[in-house]
């Protein structure tokens, strides 16, 4: 047993030291994936049906990911302080962690708000405002689990991982790349899934744009991401009815679950702000460090 432990340790350890490095970056979370689900897997002897497993095996993925990432940082690149490095813990003690969040979660609201809005005046949705406890209970999961997940894996893992190999400039756009390839439905007509693909890339870009102007804090990040999603799906489940012959220009790719910053009209709205925050940089004589 002790043997075996030793050989999966070794392989473990082994996998941060690739090279090129860029090899350890692709492999490292799809093998905690599979570790994820080798820790699952016994779960069946206890009658736990697929879709739970699914479920138990993602957790135990995520579970692994947070403590294998300060040894992930310490070990290739000397990083004492990873919480700190991407953006979890305070960096100054005047900063308001909250302060952030609640701000990027307002940015969200006057997302979806411009799309409701544009929706309503064209006469494709209306306001019902019903509100199960299910749907609100998701809503919130989305918001702070589902947005704090995803944040803390593309614009901290991956941006600081990607900013160490290639700097910033390249980081923010491989990191924005990955995140919306990773986001897309292979399903989907081609024209959709481009249009889909470039709204993700630029709010993959307007993410890390934040996170960069929020003194590298990702609580903003998750804010905005989270809530997106949270908003989006409790706008769908009670408190408006979208009609489904919405043009897809508005509410964006999708038959049940459509994706409004894959419209044309978000993805508008995304390259509209990503200019804003380039802007904002410019003229406070900031750069992407």
């Amino acid at each position: 047993m002790n043997l075996m432990y030793e050989k999966i340790k070794n392989i473990y350890l082994s996998l941060f030291f690739l090279n090129p490095k860029l090899l350890s970056t692709i492999i490292f979370i799809p093998f905690l994936y599979i570790c994820g689900w080798i820790l699952a897997a016994p779960l069946l002897l206890l009658g736990f049906d697929k879709e739970n497993l699914s479920l138990i095996g993602t957790i135990f993925t995520f579970l692994i990911y947070v403590f294998s990432l300060p040894k992930w940082f310490k070990l290739r690149w000397g990083v004492n302080n990873t919480w700190t490095l991407l953006g979890i813990n305070k960096i100054d003690k005047k900063i308001n962690l909250i302060i952030f969040f609640l701000r990027g979660f307002l940015f969200s609201i006057i997302l979806i708000s411009l799309i409701l809005i544009t929706i309503i005046g064209t006469k494709w949705g209306y306001w019902i405002g019903t509100i199960s406890l299910d749907t609100l209970i998701n809503s919130i999961f989305l918001i702070l689990v589902v947005g704090f997940v995803e944040e803390l894996i593309f614009r901290g893992w991956l941006l600081e991982e990607l900013k160490n190999q290639f700097g910033i400039k390249k980081a923010i756009l491989g990191q924005a790349l990955i995140f919306s390839i990773v986001h897309i439905g292979f399903d989907l007509p081609f024209l959709q899934m481009l249009s889909i693909l470039i709204g993700l890339f630029l709010l993959g870009i307007l993410l890390s744009l934040i996170r960069l102007k929020d003194k590298k804090s990702l609580w903003g990040c998750v804010g905005l991401h989270g809530g997106l999603v949270g908003l989006w799906f409790i706008t769908n489940n009670g408190l408006f009815e979208i009609s489904k012959n919405t043009p897809k220009w508005l509410v964006g790719p999708g038959a049940i679950n459509t994706n409004p910053l894959g419209g044309i009209f978000g993805i508008s709205l995304m390259a509209f702000f990503c200019f804003l925050y380039f802007l904002s940089f410019f003229k406070k004589n900031q750069s992407f460090k």
